[in-house]
């Protein structure tokens, strides 16, 4: 779990949606919406931003129930909050711009770009996917949530999803595996059946020693994808993104984003990097 409130500057006009720390730019760099793992926050992404802030806008999603939100409750289901982001993100997702989403966050990133392609909103010109099983799959660790304390510890523990040094402060460590919990529920909650395909090119990030996410299932991807797919691995495992390979998945973001736009001929692509 991180902790911490990703901020901007103290002049920077503040967003209109909690859903965003920072108000989008409008310099012309595109807009990367980055959305988080179970148990994450926006936090997660602060690195990335600085990183980043001279190609691309790095903007973090914030669910409720952590980190400046803390005390927002989750909607009840998955379909409730995607319908919610789409209402208060809309205004932002327009020009070019991408969503990346790592693990449970790849997933709310897919249903929120097939809701707005169902009502004919703006595609973002990617959709980025690390550290998932393709949405018409069972998610990965979902069934956690119904685990005891001690079952969920051990298993966010051995995924590199908690750090050991909260296990000398329970009262942190409570609260770090109420809010997996509750993300792990939440994400049990959505519709696995397969609808349209999507019309924008998927990118789907894998690490190769993932002990959640199979290569089969991040290949799996590629039935969502109508307008391409490219599948990149990775060295490490489900938070390759922060161990060895960061720089890599980070270069890799910003080449994405400040290369050449999609074009239709890509439709038939599906290769791997």
């Amino acid at each position: 779990m991180t902790t911490g409130l990703m901020a901007g500057r103290l002049d920077e006009p503040r967003p209109t949606t909690a859903y965003l720390t920072t108000t989008p730019s409008t310099d012309g760099r595109p807009r990367l919406f980055c959305f988080h793992h179970a148990g994450g926050g926006a936090a997660a992404y602060a690195a990335l931003r600085r990183e980043l802030t001279s190609r691309v806008d790095v903007l973090p999603v914030q669910l409720p129930g952590r980190e400046g939100r803390v005390g927002d409750r989750l909607p009840a289901t998955a379909a409730e909050l995607v319908a919610d982001l789409d209402r208060q993100l809309d205004p932002y997702l327009t020009g070019r711009y991408a969503c990346y989403g790592h693990s449970m966050g790849a997933l709310v990133a897919h249903d929120l770009v097939a809701l707005r392609q169902a009502r004919g909103a703006a595609l973002p010109l990617w959709l980025i996917a690390g550290a998932a099983r393709a949405p018409q799959l069972p998610a990965a660790f979902v069934g956690a949530h119904t685990g005891s304390e001690d079952q969920l510890v051990r298993a966010m523990l051995d995924i590199g999803g908690l750090s050991p040094q909260l296990l000398d402060y329970p009262d942190w460590l409570a609260a770090a595996v109420a809010l997996t919990r509750g993300d792990l529920r939440l994400l049990a909650s959505r519709d696995t059946a397969p609808g349209a395909a999507l019309t924008c090119p998927v990118e789907v990030f894998h690490g190769s020693a993932d002990p959640l996410v199979s290569e089969d299932d991040a290949l799996a991807w590629q039935q969502r994808a109508a307008a391409g797919f490219r599948l990149h691995r990775f060295t490490g495992g489900h938070f390759f993104h922060l161990g060895a390979a960061r720089a890599e998945f980070t270069d890799r973001l910003a080449r994405l984003l400040t290369g050449p736009a999609p074009r239709p001929a890509d439709a038939d692509l599906a290769h791997r990097v």
